[in-house]
């Protein structure tokens, strides 16, 4: 069957069994190789190839099982057929389990022993046929892989003068696969402030954005690579390595690249427009602001015009009959409430007449919380709904301001924490002002609907919201609206005091802004 004898390798300590087997064995063409010790069968096997391995299970000079582990160790797969007394067939079976070809129960019988013989030969034949050809194969692979790489060069060699073009180009394009960059031009990498070698396979789109926003967008990229979307117009907030923050504008579409699904992409840096516009939308709301101050002063005074005349004619013709008769409680209970008419009338007015000032002064804020709080019992909601908790600190430093900045920012962060409990089992107001050397420490917490983490980074821009915009519908219903204007009117007319703010909510639970305000000591 092949041009070169199978080489059988016979091993067991009985020198009678050894020659009546290789006998036998060379008569049927094998060439046959003989030992009577573990020693003398490891040196064979070191020193040539067989195409079968028989071996005597028990020997005096070492163990059959471990001989066998031994060779398998070391590489050699050649098939091992044991041979094993009536008595050791036990042995036999775990000899199978760990790998032996086949076993041969003593007495011997000729026939049988040529035909495992055989199957055994023919078993480590084809192995090495199979082998052979996955070394074939490799090679194969390996000049198929060298012919591609030579036609990639020559289509990249083609490809280049187009690439110039888009190296060139003014506006970011990216190629992304598997979520990394595997192409930037020149333009993407410096609105990314970025070395290719830096990013290439190494980074993404979702490592320049926030973490609480990189799920949302991966999901719309993945989106675009599985076909449900064709193509994607996004504006990011990215955050570069250095810990710069750009506004970028990016379309992004799918397409193959490499014969497999890809991402391809241009984006622009828009900085400098979303700048510019948040400048322009800041000179609107101060405008909206001077007019609204200006609005709380006319009304102010309209009110105090108004109502003074009436309220004193209640007031007098109380005192008269207070005067004629004396032990009647109603005129009492009359002069008591027209004079708390006139309190309030006053602190309209005072409230109007600082609205409207443009000078700054000193402010008590305990003060300016307690007549926000009072002003605010307009709202009936606020009035008679929510819970008011007041922990004010004594003691507390007074502030150099314009009281409008801080009256107004006052109210409109209280007018969102009361929106937010519209719909809250339980509605508590909790306002706190505390000192310590450098800082008054304002804290308002509400137990409302609370803020998603995801928006967040944005209640500060302006025109952002999740209410209900405010139309004519909108108004009618029990639902409140607004504009996005209230929180970056907050952040315009404090922050030039070096006001911080820090913002902490639970979904569900409510949430807490704290204000840390500078004074001078």
């Amino acid at each position: 069957m092949h041009k070169i004898k199978p080489r059988i390798l016979i091993i067991d300590d009985d020198r009678d069994i050894l020659d009546t087997l290789q006998t036998l064995l060379e008569t049927e063409g094998y060439e046959v190789v003989t030992c009577e010790s573990g020693r003398e069968a490891r040196e064979q096997i070191e020193k040539a190839l067989f195409s079968a391995i028989l071996l005597d299970i028990y020997l005096p000079d070492f163990d059959g099982l471990d001989f066998i582990q031994q060779v398998q160790m070391q590489g050699v797969q050649t098939p091992v057929v044991v041979i094993t007394g009536s008595s050791e067939i036990e042995m036999a079976r775990k000899a199978i389990k760990i790998g032996v070809f086949d076993y041969l129960v003593k007495p011997i019988k000729n026939r049988q022993l040529l035909q495992i013989v055989r199957n055994a030969v023919t078993h480590n034949f084809l192995r090495e046929e199979r082998e052979n050809l996955e070394k074939q194969k490799r090679m194969y692979q390996e000049q198929l892989e060298k012919m591609v790489a030579q036609k990639t060069l020559e289509l990249e060699e083609s490809e280049y003068k187009y690439k110039s073009l888009v190296e060139q180009s003014l506006i970011g394009v990216f190629v992304i696969q598997d979520g990394n960059f595997h192409y930037m031009n020149s333009k993407a990498c410096e609105i990314l402030n970025l070395e290719p070698v830096q990013v290439l396979n190494k980074k993404g789109l979702l490592d320049f954005i926030r973490k609480n926003e990189r799920e949302a967008l991966r999901q719309k990229l993945q989106d675009c690579i599985d076909g449900k979307t064709h193509n994607l117009q996004l504006k990011l907030n990215a955050v570069l390595d250095d810990g710069t923050e750009k506004v970028l504008q990016l379309w992004i579409a799918r397409i193959q690249y490499q014969k497999q699904p890809a991402l391809e992409g241009i984006v622009i840096d828009i900085s400098e427009q979303v700048e510019l516009q948040k400048h322009e939308q800041m000179l609107k709301l101060q405008l909206m602001s001077a007019h609204k101050m200006a609005a709380i002063g006319n009304l102010a005074a309209g009110i105090a015009h108004n109502l003074n005349n009436p309220i004193s004619v209640i007031q007098a013709n109380a005192e008269l009959l207070h005067y004629k008769n004396p032990e009647a409680k109603e005129p009492e209970r009359i002069l008591e409430q027209t004079q708390r008419m006139i309190e309030l009338i006053n602190t309209i007015v005072m409230k109007g007449h600082r609205e409207q000032r443009q000078l700054r002064e000193s402010i008590d804020l305990n003060q300016l919380i307690r007549r926000e709080m009072e002003f605010l019992n307009a709202n009936l909601f606020f009035k008679h709904k929510i819970e008011k908790v007041m922990q004010l600190k004594d003691g507390l430093p007074k502030i150099h301001g314009q009281y409008s900045d801080f009256s107004q920012s006052l109210n409109n962060i209280i007018d969102n924490a009361i929106h937010a409990m519209y719909q809250s089992s339980v509605k508590r107001l909790t306002i706190s002002t505390d000192f310590d050397d450098q800082n008054i420490i304002l804290k308002i917490s509400d137990t409302g609907q609370g803020i998603e983490p995801q928006h967040l980074p944005h209640i500060f821009d302006p025109f952002f919201t999740t209410k209900q915009p405010p139309t004519e519908v909108a108004k009618k219903s029990d639902q409140p609206v607004g504009s996005g204007l209230g929180l970056s009117m907050v952040k315009m007319l404090l922050e030039p005091y070096g006001v911080r703010f820090d913002v902490q909510s639970k979904v569900g639970q409510g949430t807490t802004f704290s204000l840390l305000i500078p004074y001078k000591s």
